[in-house]
């Protein structure tokens, strides 16, 4: 007797557990009963530019509510936040040289679950070799990240300047920073995450970085230099620009990806699309003693001219012209006396 009373005690202990739980594993309170650990990931403040001894992190869950995130320093509580959101997030400054033992913990029903921060992991400088990058100013560059899956992608200036992020939830944003270097300059592919700036400038050089879910072992690292925009060289050349009677000039730009265009005063002339280095130039036929002012002009989104000087360039043909008709002259008045000569000779010989 006494044994079963026993046994239908115990069944009732279980009828009631079991009625505290629904079939699907959650309480009737809401609570997951298989509490997932803490996500710790480095964060970027926009713009800030960062301490060079100091790291922002984050600790972070999703899909539990009724919650609580605890910083912890060795056994000493830092911070702590309960959670009313999804998603929600418990910053922490650390020091890069910080030995300490610092953790996050999750609290929820009455179980914990911990994640340990590794400083040196998280918050180092990058490890990744930098891509050497050069483009000319004024050009366009895409910083390639060649992703596969949507994830949370932070790229910075300057190590630890962030100038973009994109959220696995679709959203993008862009940060001109103080000086707006930055603004209506950046595209970033959603799909890939690579990162184009447009119409570069000596101001965007530098070393640029991507990080990966906010997690140091996805980092890469590119090293743009930027090259000013060479302004176009004006020769004289008759092999490439002939001209049998005027003063022909040649102007050519050592860049591809341009426009170059002769101008007479504030009038275009002609115009080229520069796409290599085997057709990089363009011709001009000028008068020796045109007095009119002619220019060339190389254009991506930047622009830079050079002058014709018609004097330095075309003085070499113009004399050589002025020899030529002198010596035709010369040429021309011999044949006169020679004619002359004869005549009187003959008039002499007749009246002999």
């Amino acid at each position: 007797m006494k044994n079963m009373n026993h046994s239908l005690f115990v069944l009732l202990c279980l009828l009631s557990c079991l009625n505290d739980v629904s079939c699907d594993g959650v309480n009737k309170t809401g609570n997951t009963l298989d509490v997932p650990a803490p996500k710790i990931t480095r964060d970027y403040p926009p713009c800030a530019g960062g301490s060079s001894s100091k790291c922002l992190v984050v600790c972070s869950v999703s899909s539990v509510p009724q919650a609580q995130l605890s910083w912890f320093k060795e056994n000493v509580s830092l911070s702590n936040l309960t959670i009313s959101n999804f998603n929600t997030k418990l910053f922490l400054e650390v020091e890069i040289n910080d030995k300490s033992n610092i953790s996050c913990v999750l609290s929820s029903s009455g179980t914990n679950q911990t994640s340990y921060l590794n400083i040196t992991h998280l918050c180092g400088p990058c490890s990744a070799k930098g891509s050497k990058i050069s483009v000319t100013e004024g050009d366009s560059v895409t910083l390639n990240a060649n992703l596969t899956k949507q994830v949370d992608i932070d790229w910075m200036y300057k190590e630890n300047t962030l100038i973009s992020k994109h959220t696995s939830q679709n959203a993008t944003t862009y940060y001109g920073c103080e000086d707006g270097r930055f603004i209506n300059k950046l595209q970033l592919d959603i799909k890939t995450g690579s990162l184009t700036i447009t119409n570069i400038s000596k101001i965007h050089s530098g070393l640029y970085k991507l990080s990966i879910d906010g997690q140091h072992q996805g980092c890469r690292s590119y090293d743009i230099t930027v090259d000013p925009l060479p302004a176009p060289v004006i020769t004289n050349d008759s092999k490439q620009c002939p001209s049998s009677s005027k003063c022909s000039v040649k102007c050519s730009v050592n860049v591809r990806d341009v426009s170059l265009s002769w101008y007479k005063g504030n009038s275009s002339l002609s115009s080229i699309s520069v796409s290599d280095l085997k057709h990089n130039f363009i011709c001009l036929e000028v008068g020796y003693q045109d007095k009119n002012a002619y220019s060339c002009v190389v254009n991506n989104s930047v622009t830079r001219t050079t002058p014709l000087n018609i004097p330095e360039l075309c003085k070499g043909e113009s004399r050589s012209s002025i020899g030529i008709i002198f010596g035709v002259l010369i040429v021309v008045i011999l044949l006169v006396l020679v004619v002359m000569w004869c005549r009187r000779r003959q008039r002499y010989h007749g009246q002999l």
